[in-house]
């Protein structure tokens, strides 16, 4: 650790009330110096945010966090993108983010959770998606680049329909193709979930899923911002009705 990662850790330590996030960001201090650093946490009472994406924490740092988490119930947000962390890391906090049992004192409170950019796969994104049926505190869900396919958007698919606290869920960046997006489309029909933003950019998605998405979307008063771009859909006419429907909503939230 370098002097200015000490000193923060000293901060951390004695409770700062000044210091409401950490925010170590592409400094690849490595799993042994992100370890050390949250479990100063464990007593801390100020600190909200953790802005560690970029640091190769891998699944021991992702492991010491949901330890953390745990016992430390101010913290709202955590950013983990970019760190190596496969599926060890992504079981560890969706096991201290389900509430399915009475124990709250164990559980986390977490609103954002943002690991877009590891090495999830399906595996760690069931995982997640498993989590979503008993967890009442996460607004946004960030699974971005993690080489999920059509079989993670199912599991979230069907676990979205147990959740009305969720209402962000970014999956660009994958490989859900056309089976994926009629999965997210059956759970957003007739507003079976709470989502207001669904991001399904870059994920070869084709004319096919694109309408079965407007065909849920004719049904769905919640959603506001679909993001489709980078996709392989050709049909303008899909597109202009999507956006329609969404500018709809966008005028019904306002009212």
């Amino acid at each position: 650790m370098n002097i200015r990662q000490r000193l923060l850790l000293r901060r951390i330590r004695r409770d700062d009330k000044s210091l409401t996030e950490i925010a170590l960001i592409d400094a690849k201090i490595g799993p042994a110096a992100t370890c050390k650093l949250v479990q100063a946490l464990k007593d801390n009472t100020h600190v909200k945010t953790l802005w560690l994406a970029g640091n190769n924490m891998g699944d021991e740092g992702s492991e010491a966090i949901a330890e953390v988490l745990k016992c430390n119930h101010t913290i709202r947000q955590a950013i983990l993108s970019v760190n190596g962390i496969g599926p060890a890391g992504a079981l560890a906090l969706a096991s201290v983010l389900e509430q399915e049992d009475d124990d709250d004192d164990e559980k986390a409170v977490l609103e954002v959770l943002c690991v877009g950019g590891n090495n999830l796969g399906d595996k760690g994104a069931a995982f997640l998606a498993d989590m979503l049926r008993t967890n009442a505190s996460l607004i946004e869900l960030w699974l971005r680049d993690n080489n999920l396919t059509s079989t993670s958007a199912a599991a979230l698919a069907r676990n979205l329909q147990s959740n009305d606290t969720l209402q962000e869920l970014w999956l660009g960046g994958n490989e859900l193709g056309d089976e994926g997006a009629t999965s997210l489309a059956a759970a957003i029909h007739e507003g079976c979930c709470a989502l207001s933003v669904l991001d399904l950019s870059n994920n070869g998605i084709t004319d096919v899923g694109a309408r079965t998405l407007l065909e849920a979307l004719a049904s769905n008063h919640h959603i506001t911002k679909v993001d489709l771009s980078g996709n392989d859909i050709t049909d303008d006419e899909i597109l202009r009705n999507i956006n329609s429907l969404l500018e709809k909503n966008q005028k019904l939230r306002k009212k």
